[in-house]
């Protein structure tokens, strides 16, 4: 279940997202729009939604699964040549762009441990990425060129 909400005249759709894995049905679902609305190239909607899903995954498996009113946002909007993704939650503090551990990727695929790839996709495959702490809210930001 979700609440999309959207502003074609400034080019921002926000979309509350439920807290578990049917978010990334939703997800699919609002970048398709978005991208479609916005005249953007379809392979922007494949990177974005491979980096989202990551980073959503993780927020829902290892953040929001503990806290009793679990609440997940994702903003987009299009901002001097980026598609700007602003994903929102209210776990515990976590950036996972510094607290994450580094993903293996130089072993052999049989013998890497699960984890870290996501984050690894999302730093090399966006243009710029941040985390910050905001109201009690873990917000991440990335930034793809269109």
């Amino acid at each position: 279940m979700s609440d999309s909400q959207t502003q074609p005249e400034t080019g921002k759709s926000t979309v509350s997202l439920a807290p578990d894995l049917s978010a990334l049905a939703v997800l699919e679902q609002t970048l398709e729009e978005f991208i479609e609305r916005s005249g953007l190239d379809t392979a922007l909607l494949f990177r974005l939604n491979l980096m989202l899903d990551e980073l959503i995954t993780n927020s829902v498996k290892y953040s929001l699964d503990k806290l009793p009113e679990p609440r997940l946002e994702l903003q987009l909007s299009v901002e001097d040549g980026f598609v700007v993704a602003r994903l929102e939650d209210n776990g515990p503090a976590f950036d996972p762009f510094t607290e994450a551990p580094q993903a293996d990727t130089t072993s052999e695929l049989a013998d890497r441990p699960i984890g870290g790839l996501g984050v690894f996709l999302t730093k090399e495959l966006s243009d710029r990425y941040a985390y910050q702490r905001i109201n009690q809210r873990n917000c991440i930001v990335i930034h793809c060129r269109y």
